[in-house]
């Protein structure tokens, strides 16, 4: 039974990410990213893009997106998820991207913010926005 779960938890966030995409500022020299790059920089493991850019992650506290997001880059489940970010903040070596409730704030930050990267539906992509990662 439990793999029978796991399995649709797969299939639906593979069909969720399908149209998910990583995001930098329109103005950033960043073109493009994979799949490492991102986990990396979103799991606080580099504060760097490839290029030396400093990057700064933000991201909306939406609930499905979100949980789809980090389980397809971690293989984290969302409590594995919050034990990893509890030892990094305590270490002192790192911290979660900063969240958003308020949308129009969140658009704010990202078009100030010159290494913001973000990720979104692709519905929610901005002119203000590049896209440097496609989910497969």
């Amino acid at each position: 039974m439990k793999f029978i779960l796991v399995s649709l938890l797969m299939l639906l966030s593979t069909s969720v990410l399908g149209n998910v995409v990583v995001v930098v500022n329109k103005d950033s020299l960043i073109t493009s990213l994979n799949d490492v790059q991102v986990a990396n920089i979103f799991l606080a493991r580099t504060n760097r893009f490839p290029n030396g850019e400093k990057s700064k992650p933000i991201e909306l506290k939406q609930g499905r997106t979100r949980l789809h997001f980090y389980q397809n880059i971690s293989g984290k489940t969302p409590k594995q998820l919050t034990a990893y970010w509890t030892t990094l903040v305590f270490s002192g070596k790192g911290r979660p991207p900063k969240s958003f409730t308020d949308y129009n704030k969140f658009l704010k930050t990202f078009s100030l913010e010159s290494g913001a990267i973000t990720y979104l539906e692709l519905s929610q992509v901005t002119e203000n926005m590049k896209i440097v990662y496609t989910f497969p």
